[in-house]
């Protein structure tokens, strides 16, 4: 099952999925899926139920599982390129950061920019301060000399965005970055997303629960389904009440607040 397009994206560059497949074991997971072309300077949410494949699609574009069909960003080929070289591309950022170790935020950057294969293994002035113009676009320069494990899980989210996007990729998979995240510092990590999204003209797909943020902070929705993409567009041309009846099984609507703000409105479960 492919899902078109949005009106006015066919041709674009950007990232693109086509005949995808993955399996855990014996189960399918995604099956022959096509999605893209996801554009430059977009935010898209990947939405759908628990176990519908959203993190896997992710990790498969960003090489961290095996997987059979084809990925390409710009046209460029992705798929035969080793893990570490992919990322250089295209980078995937998981749900749980690993445990923070006792480095400092700046030296975490630092570390995550020689990774790349980019730099040299010695941080130079160029280095640092290319790092710490990164913590304040993400607005975390006061904590450059402060230990990763100190941070507080908002903090740490912001740092590892931080880490992502010193790396310079042209592609950024979110898996389910404000998961952990109170509210505060989920409109705050959204809000960096968005623009730097913008800004640096990426490529970001977004792991999402929250239908409410999907329909107002982000520009598209890829909406899973039985491992195919059932729609793919503007949030609300996706998360329409046949489309969450189908894939939710709830009956609901979207509906426009008295602040312009879109919300999905339940009425129970079908």
């Amino acid at each position: 099952m492919t899902a078109p397009a949005p009106t006015g994206l066919t041709g674009l560059t950007g990232l693109t999925l086509r005949n995808l497949s993955a399996r855990y074991g014996r189960k399918s997971v995604l099956a022959g899926l096509d999605a893209g072309p996801f554009p430059h300077g977009m935010l898209c949410a990947v939405l759908g139920p628990n176990g519908s494949g959203k993190s896997t699609l992710l990790r498969a574009a960003g090489g961290l599982l095996h997987a059979t069909g084809t990925i390409t960003l710009d046209r460029m080929d992705l798929t035969p390129l080793p893990r570490a070289q992919r990322a250089q591309h295209c980078l995937y950022l998981p749900q749980a950061l690993p445990e923070p170790v006792r480095l400092s935020v700046l030296d975490a950057m630092l570390a995550a920019r020689h990774a790349t294969g980019r730099q040299g293994s010695t941080s130079t002035a160029a280095d640092i301060d290319a790092a710490m113009t990164c913590l304040t676009d993400v607005g975390i320069a006061h904590l450059a000399t402060q230990s990763l494990h100190e941070l507080s899980g908002g903090q740490r989210q912001l740092a590892g965005l931080a880490q992502a996007l010193g790396r310079k990729p042209r592609a950024l998979l979110l898996d389910e970055p404000l998961s952990a995240l109170d509210p505060y510092y989920q409109q705050t990590v959204m809000a960096l997303i968005r623009r730097e999204t913008a800004q640096r003209n990426l490529v970001t797909l977004i792991v999402l629960h929250d239908l409410n943020m999907a329909l107002n902070q982000c520009d598209l929705a890829c909406l899973l389904h039985n491992g195919h993409i059932l729609a793919y567009g503007p949030p609300a041309e996706v998360l329409t009440p046949a489309h969450l009846r189908t894939v939710y099984r709830i009956d609901a609507r979207v509906e426009t607040g008295g602040d312009g703000q879109r919300f999905i409105s339940t009425a129970g479960v079908v």
